[in-house]
């Protein structure tokens, strides 16, 4: 018997292995959706007005100069699963920042919303970065043209 393995210890050893990495895998699954919990950008869009919480429209790609008057853009945010997080809006003109907006998120689901008065001379290609964490987290983007 001193060099006989006994075959029940075999099989409780695999079993313990395979126990093992089960837990492992289950772990791995439990812990995704802390990471996933991060937050979310569910929508994000440029609007003429934001009406009850709402963009009242959405503006497409290219956004005309209007002589003589001050267009204001809005740029709305849905937020997921940011509770207690600091989100800001990074208004950008061509690549260089023209404003940053920061906002404290206070639930699960948080509608922002920044704006920008544009106004001839301001033409060229805007950007908007949601930015949580130092992360970008999405960016939007469209032509203001001066047609003249």
């Amino acid at each position: 018997m001193g060099g006989e393995s006994n075959p029940i210890d075999s099989v409780g050893i695999i079993m313990h292995h395979t126990l093992t990495r089960s837990m492992l895998l289950c772990l791995a699954f439990i812990t995704t959706p802390a990471v996933m919990a991060e937050g979310s950008v569910a929508r994000a869009l440029f609007a003429s007005d934001i009406l009850d919480r709402e963009p009242i429209d959405e503006l497409g790609d290219v956004i005309k100069v209007e002589y003589g008057e001050i267009q204001r853009v809005y740029f709305f945010t849905d937020l997921r699963e940011m509770d207690g997080s600091q989100v800001s809006h990074v208004w950008k003109l061509n690549g260089e920042v023209e404003a940053e907006v920061s906002f404290d998120i206070g639930g699960d689901r948080w509608r922002i919303w920044s704006t920008k008065r544009l106004m001839p001379g301001f033409d060229g290609k805007w950007s908007v970065d949601v930015v949580k964490d130092g992360e970008v987290l999405e960016t939007r983007s469209f032509d203001y043209v001066d047609e003249w």
